[in-house]
């Protein structure tokens, strides 16, 4: 059976109603003297047999029965109508009401009877178009039902939002008047815009959020996912959505999973819950990350069973950045640990942070024994209040920003006091405040001791060298005395005696010349340093010993063609490459020789060589060639190379022996650049 609209009874009824009336109106049936019956229900009284047939079958009463039925059945049928809270309208085809339900007051503010005859659209404008196009729509269409929404304020000044359904009412297949019903949708509505906006956010917080979230029923299937499931897990969000998660994960927990569920679902215990876990995740081109993995529970209201909502953080690289963070702290720990100075670490205050192996087995102290307490009260600084006070000072001024230094006592293991070379450094930040100390400490407790011995050995030596000179000077004066003496007395000698003589004179001449060298190497060099070109000093040095290389038949030449300039004391360097070259003109026994030099510049040092093709000089003898004393000549002092050497010290340069290019022996000095 089709069901049907009240409208539609109440059209259906109008019409039957005014069909019997027109019956009636025609009826055969004549009152008495003649007289047309009245059609109204008092013409004819019950048990009245007027007008009826012999068998009791009377038209009249029959069509006055169904009226009676119909308006009882109208009654019903408006008392159901003006009883609903629905709005129910009947509205002519130029949109004119011609019945409205009780309901019409509590919207519109008028009673029925005041809303009948006027225009339903000086009230009710469709959201989309206007009420003319939306009633033109009607007329002309199908005869299909009509709904649209609109916005109605009331005397208050509050919108609410009105849904009608309208229905054409047809008569011999055209549209005669228009039913319409409306309810009130503004809750509704509003509730449907809030779960839009809510959905809206959902998915914005899920596009937007760089960590990927999922959510997933009781079940493990997948409800939905973030975007940030494309850049970490390799998945787009829509691959996922009604997938199992197990496919996210390696074994044991892919074949496991849903069991864990299972068990929760049966006994609603699980282990992460409310917590944060670490677990590793199959991404789809099949790589492991560890991910951090926190769950949480979602009770939606008419669901019957939870949704799981899980945030997923990679880790991976945070995790290797640990592990190489952890490594290098180990490294750096040994470093710290092994290195052979003290070492440790303050805060601005002066509280001790870290001290390494070293200082710790120099004071005999554990680690905790000294963390956390003010550095000058630890072992350390066991010495006296004055080495405290000075520590203080030194820990202000350093959290100042300043970098101290100063040498002060350790109280080391066992007692003994310590001397060391103690520093303490501030550490910035990025902002430039000061948030460390680093204090640092040398044992020069040895250094010092070798430093002692050094200056009381030098002490002796000057008083030794202070002695030799006196008794340089006191033997050389009678030595010259005896000289002259032989001389005078050797005019008065025989033939035989001179020569004996003449040799005791040349041995008390060379005497005299060792003791005048002697004198020479033993005062302190006074430097006249001047600005010079090594080369030209090179050239000068040949031509003052021309004659001597003449005599010796020698080849000397100065290679050097680059200039090199130095700042020196020319009379003491001249002096050192005289000797340097005399000693090759002598090494030559005799035949003629080839030597050459050269002046090269290396960096921050001007490098002058002499080399020649002699003989050269024996292995055993160039370790101690620089002695005092020490010579390979017949008649040699040992005191020209030591001069050499010491004047070439004295100018902060270096000398060595070695073999050279040609052959023979091969002399180095090395002396500052001129700036």
């Amino acid at each position: 059976m089709q069901s049907t609209r009240p409208e539609d009874d109440l059209e259906a009824l109008r019409r039957r109603v005014e069909e019997l009336e027109r019956q009636l109106a025609r009826a055969p049936a004549h009152g008495p003297k003649g007289r047309r019956a009245r059609s109204t229900p008092a013409a004819a009284s019950p048990g009245t047999a007027s007008g009826a047939d012999g068998d009791g079958n009377d038209p009249y009463r029959e069509l006055l029965a169904r009226h009676e039925e119909l308006r009882s059945r109208e009654q019903r049928f408006r008392a159901f109508v003006d009883g609903t809270d629905e709005l129910r309208l009947l509205i002519d085809r130029a949109g004119i009401v011609l019945y409205a339900n009780p309901a019409v007051e509590r919207l519109f503010g008028l009673p029925p009877e005041r809303c009948v005859g006027r225009s339903l659209f000086e009230r009710v404008q469709p959201r989309d178009g206007t009420g003319e196009a939306l009633l033109g729509g009607a007329l002309s269409g199908p005869g299909r039902d009509l709904a649209f929404e609109s916005v109605h304020r009331d005397e208050a000044g509050l919108e609410r939002e009105i849904l009608w359904t309208m229905k054409p009412q047809l008569t011999g297949g055209d549209v005669t008047a228009l039913a319409l019903w409306a309810r009130e949708v503004t809750e509704a509505k509003r509730y449907e815009r809030a779960l839009r906006e809510s959905e809206a956010v959902q998915r914005a917080v899920l596009a937007s959020t760089l960590d990927p979230t999922l959510t997933i029923d009781a079940h493990g299937t997948i409800q939905a996912a973030s975007d940030s499931c494309r850049t970490v897990f390799g998945y787009e969000p829509e691959e996922l959505l009604g997938r199992n998660v197990k496919l996210l994960m390696p074994e044991p927990h892919h074949s496991q999973h849903d069991q864990y569920l299972a068990n929760y679902r049966r006994t609603g215990l699980t282990h992460i819950l409310g917590y944060t876990r670490e677990f590793q995740v199959a991404r789809k081109d099949g790589e492991l990350i560890d991910c951090e993995l926190s769950v949480s529970r979602v009770d939606v209201p008419g669901r019957a069973e939870p949704l799981f909502t899980g945030s997923f953080r990679d880790v991976t690289e945070r995790k290797r950045a640990h592990e190489a963070l952890g490594e290098s702290q180990r490294r750096l720990q040994g470093i710290f640990d092994h290195t052979f100075q003290y070492v440790g670490l303050l805060d601005p205050q002066g509280t001790v942070l870290e001290a390494n192996q070293a200082s710790l087995e120099a004071a005999g102290v554990e680690r905790s024994a000294v963390v956390g307490k003010p550095f000058w009260e630890t072992r350390w600084w066991e010495v006296s209040p004055e080495v405290r006070e000075r520590l203080k000072h030194a820990i202000r001024a350093a959290a100042a920003g300043e970098f101290v230094r100063f040498e002060t006592e350790h109280r080391g293991a066992g007692d003994r006091l310590l001397m060391v070379d103690f520093s303490l450094s501030p550490v910035r930040d990025e902002e430039g405040r000061v948030v460390l100390l680093i204090p640092e400490g040398r044992d020069i407790t040895e250094l010092k001791r070798a430093q002692r011995a050094e200056t009381s050995m030098l002490r002796a030596l000057a008083t030794i060298g202070e002695s030799a000179a006196v008794l340089a000077h006191e033997i050389k004066n009678p030595i010259t005395a005896v000289n002259v003496a032989l001389r005078a007395v050797a005019g008065q000698l025989g033939e035989d005696h001179k020569a004996v003589l003449e040799d005791l004179v040349g041995r008390m001449q060379r005497l005299e010349h060792l003791m005048r060298r002697t004198l020479s190497f033993s005062r302190p060099i006074e430097l006249r340093p001047t600005r010079m070109e090594a080369c030209a000093l090179l050239a000068q040095v040949v031509g003052h010993m021309r004659s001597d290389i003449v005599k010796a038949g020698a080849d000397v030449a100065v290679e050097s063609e680059d200039p090199c300039e130095l700042e020196a004391d020319r009379q003491l360097l001249e002096e050192v490459l005289s000797n340097l070259l005399r000693n090759a003109l002598e090494a030559s026994a005799g035949r003629a020789c080839k030597v050459r030099l050269a002046a090269v510049q290396a960096e921050s040092e001007v490098a002058i060589r002499v080399h020649d093709d002699g003989p050269g000089i024996p292995e055993d003898v160039r370790a101690n060639l620089f002695k005092p004393f020490v010579t390979s000549k017949r008649r040699g002092t040992g005191l020209g190379l030591a001069f050499c050497k010491k004047v070439v010290e004295e100018h902060g340069g270096k000398i060595r022996a070695d073999k050279g290019p040609l052959g023979g022996a091969l002399f180095e000095i090395r002396l500052p650049k001129a700036r």
